[in-house]
């Protein structure tokens, strides 16, 4: 595969990580702005809903296929890599999160959730602990450890966050691994006009996501990897166009977006319901406006200023300021 078709890859797969963090703020816009009484629209909320099975699954996937680049680096590189750009942004960001909604730091149990991935920060935890088994397992065929992880979600209790969902989408990160080793293949597919006969499967499942309120796990896979297929396919047609731009600058950044924009969105809430707002439309447009001007903030602040990439990235020797692109 030459340069250039590598760079097109790697521009839709950002289009598709930025229009999935763009998905996860509209969603947090729902379920944080609820906590302070405010009254989602139904409308809102179900078209929130639709992307269910679509949104992390893809998210988890995307992030698998960067893994065989990852593993071509030497052990303590890559686990310190792992640790700096992982570990330590999951560690700031819930702290940050946990002094602003008031958790009980001398209380172990609420120490204990938070830590373990109890907040919206859940996927910085799952995948650091894909990645650190990642390397010992190196040697083995991807899918026969995505296969392994299938059949460990199935045979957990159902819906079970640190059982069935943890192996669930252990399985879609290995499988993102797998077939990163296809892209060209994987780019025919895409650029394939078949591909949008995926389009009324793909609708009908998302609409009865939200009526049925379903929640992704290995029951769904088949409709989430074709979700991965369809959107991805989208993503593609969208690279030559303007609103391509926007959408790879968020996911080149996506990290960055990703672990800020809950602590915005909470702000704006507990900011409208002190000034007596009661409008749930009007303090939901601002916290999105408000999380993504302040990721865009943090993300420019973070090519500038060294000590606001320490919010991002453990500071090493040779590195101090966080390079957003590595994960």
């Amino acid at each position: 595969m030459n340069q250039h078709s590598k760079n097109l890859r790697m521009l839709w797969m950002d289009i598709l990580r930025g229009a999935a963090i763009l998905a996860v703020i509209t969603f947090h816009s729902v379920t944080f702005i609820e906590r302070y009484d405010f009254e989602a629209t139904k409308l809102w909320k179900n078209l929130n809903e639709t992307l269910t099975l679509f949104r992390m699954p893809i998210l988890i996937f995307m992030s698998g296929m960067l893994l065989p680049k990852s593993l071509a680096k030497s052990t303590s590189e890559y686990f310190s890599g792992k640790f700096c750009g992982i570990l330590w942004p999951f560690l700031v960001w819930s702290t940050i999160y946990a002094v602003l909604i008031g958790v009980d730091f001398s209380s172990l149990y609420e120490l204990r959730q938070l830590y373990m991935g109890g907040s919206h920060l859940w996927f910085l935890a799952f995948i650091f602990i894909y990645y650190l088994v990642a390397k010992p397992l190196n040697s083995i065929d991807p899918l026969v450890v995505a296969g392994g992880a299938f059949i460990l979600a199935f045979i957990s209790p159902d819906g079970g966050k640190y059982s069935e969902r943890l192996f669930f989408l252990m399985a879609l990160f290995f499988l993102g691994s797998a077939v990163s080793h296809y892209t060209v293949q994987m780019g025919k597919v895409l650029r394939s006009p078949w591909i949008w006969l995926l389009t009324p499967f793909v609708l009908t499942s998302a609409f009865l996501t939200a009526r049925d309120d379903l929640d992704f796990g290995p029951y769904w896979f088949g409709i989430s990897f074709t979700g991965f297929l369809f959107f991805s396919a989208i993503a593609q047609k969208l690279e030559a166009t303007g609103i391509s731009r926007p959408l790879i600058w968020i996911g080149q950044r996506s990290i960055i977006f990703y672990v800020s924009h809950a602590i915005f969105i909470i702000i704006i809430a507990k900011l409208a319901k002190h000034m007596g707002i009661t409008s749930y439309a009007l303090t939901a447009l601002v916290s999105v406006v408000f999380s993504l001007a302040g990721g865009w903030i943090l993300a420019v602040g973070v090519e500038k200023w060294s000590f606001i990439g320490w919010l991002f990235n453990f500071p090493e020797k040779k590195e101090i300021i966080f390079r957003v692109r590595t994960h």
